[in-house]
């Protein structure tokens, strides 16, 4: 690759700046969600047991965890601290995809992904979210890179590199296994890297034997008929769609379709219009670069629908590694363009840009998650001391002890979905209560646990409501006994 020119090396250093600013720009304005406080909760747990989740099935992330672990002893678990990592790793992603975009395309092409990147609304939600998703979209570019100049330079440490990349994205996300089904088409699909099938088959073989009993307990958990991911099935148009869309509008309710016609715009233009000029660099080795980012992003995608049709696993947010894919054959568009209508490209990126801006500035100013800040900053001062917290569902306390720790009395509301459990309701509800003269209810989500409003039903005719706040996702409810 040439040399970057002073005046382009000051346009990425603007660029970085601005995604920097961007993702620290309300790192903090959200409430924690259940998510985030697992996030923590796991994270702090003792040693053993966070290690031990690297071979336990059903467990998702833990070496997120394990990473997340001296970070927030070293800073404290504040809202900021406990973001901040997601929104240095959401930073880190904007100077990779401008390498993959120079490396498949141009340098052109590489500056306007980054651009694309740093705008994006849907990346930048997940680059203030404590989950693993910023570190995921980064460790699979770096991974497909490695894999990249494993083939094309061949050399057993760049091999060696890639197979820790690799098994990192396994421990980060366990649908990122989807990788390799990526890596083999860019292997099938490249015809210099063929010559290089004995060193792949020997990588895959180190890589893949090690993991065949934790694959082993993962399938027998997922075939396990009583096992739910809680997810339902998606088909299989639906679930490209929702994915697509989502990387695109964010994930504010989705608005009006035209809004995705500037991207479609771009899409078209990278695969329909001829270049004027060559979109690759000169002795380019990879042949069909398009290809390889329409593989990257629909191979995993197909991937979790044929996962799903066993058992559902479908949340857009398990493919944000596929978004750089997109980004890039949008960018690739968008170069094309110039080169036949400078001033239509500019429209284009612009309505797309604007839009994407205007909808990353709401999701940061608008309440969106479950606003268990409000909600505790609300009870606490009102709160007696002999008052029962009684959280529907019971999986929300978490979330909101991070706000109002206590002491309290608390209880977990019974389970009221299914029989035999509803009938217990009133027994259950007479034994938490006794001896109190009031209860919270702190109820989120309570459809999962009481579906038909028993629970608050039981208190309505034994108690009366004296006090009652919603928020966002939240509602809290006192009831004062006889």
């Amino acid at each position: 690759m040439d040399r970057l020119s002073s005046r382009t090396r000051v346009l990425i250093l603007v660029l970085i700046l601005a995604a920097w600013a961007w993702r620290l720009h309300g790192l903090d304005a959200q409430s924690l969600w259940r998510d985030e406080t697992d996030s923590l909760r796991f994270a702090t747990r003792p040693l053993a047991q966070v290690l031990g989740n690297f071979t336990r099935p059903g467990e998702n992330g833990p070496l997120y965890f394990l990473l997340l672990r001296p970070w927030l002893a070293m800073t404290g678990q504040s809202e900021y601290a406990l973001r901040f990592p997601s929104a240095w790793l959401g930073l880190l992603a904007v100077p990779l995809i401008l390498a993959w975009g120079r490396r498949l395309f141009s340098l052109e092409a590489g500056l306007l992904a980054a651009l694309l990147l740093a705008a994006n609304p849907y990346q930048l939600w997940y680059s203030q979210e404590a989950k693993m998703y910023a570190l995921l979209v980064v460790i699979v570019m770096l991974a497909l890179w490695a894999f990249a100049e494993a083939l094309r330079r061949g050399g057993w440490w760049r091999w060696l590199v890639w197979l820790v990349l690799t098994s990192l994205c396994f421990y980060i996300h366990v649908l990122a296994v989807l990788i390799l089904a990526v890596e083999v088409v860019w292997f099938l699909a490249t015809p210099r890297w063929r010559r290089r099938w004995r060193s792949l088959l020997a990588a895959l073989a180190i890589l893949i034997l090690p993991y065949l009993p934790l694959v082993w307990w993962q399938w027998a958990l997922f075939t396990n008929p009583s096992f739910s991911t809680g997810h339902p099935f998606v088909p299989l148009g639906q679930l490209v769609l929702t994915a697509w869309s989502a990387q695109i509008q964010g994930i504010l309710p989705r608005p009006s379709a035209m809004v995705l016609a500037p991207t479609i715009f771009l899409l078209l233009a990278a695969f329909g219009l001829k270049p004027r000029r060559p979109t690759q660099p000169p002795q380019a080795e990879i042949a069909y670069p398009r290809f390889l980012c329409l593989a990257w992003w629909l191979v995993p995608v197909l991937g979790v629908f044929l996962i799903s049709l066993v058992t559902p696993v479908f949340t857009d947010r398990y493919v944000i590694w596929v978004l750089p894919a997109l980004l890039l054959l949008q960018a690739l568009g968008a170069h094309v363009l110039h080169q036949h209508s400078r001033w239509l490209a500019i429209l284009v990126l612009a309505l797309l840009l604007g839009f994407q801006l205007w909808v990353g500035w709401r999701q940061t100013t608008l309440p969106i998650k479950s606003d268990f800040r409000s909600a505790a900053a609300y009870v606490a001062p009102l709160r007696k001391p002999d008052d029962l917290m009684l959280f529907l569902m019971p999986y929300i306390r978490f979330t909101y002890e991070y706000y109002d720790p206590g002491p309290y009395p608390a209880a977990d509301a019974p389970y009221a979905n299914r029989e035999p459990d509803a009938s217990k309701v009133p027994d259950r509800l007479s034994d938490l209560v006794q001896g109190r003269t009031g209860v919270w209810v702190i109820e989120s989500e309570a459809d999962f646990y009481d579906r038909k409003g028993l629970i608050r039903g039981w208190l309505k005719a034994h108690a009366q409501r004296d006090a009652e706040a919603h928020f966002v996702l939240v509602s809290v409810y006192h009831y004062r006994l006889p």
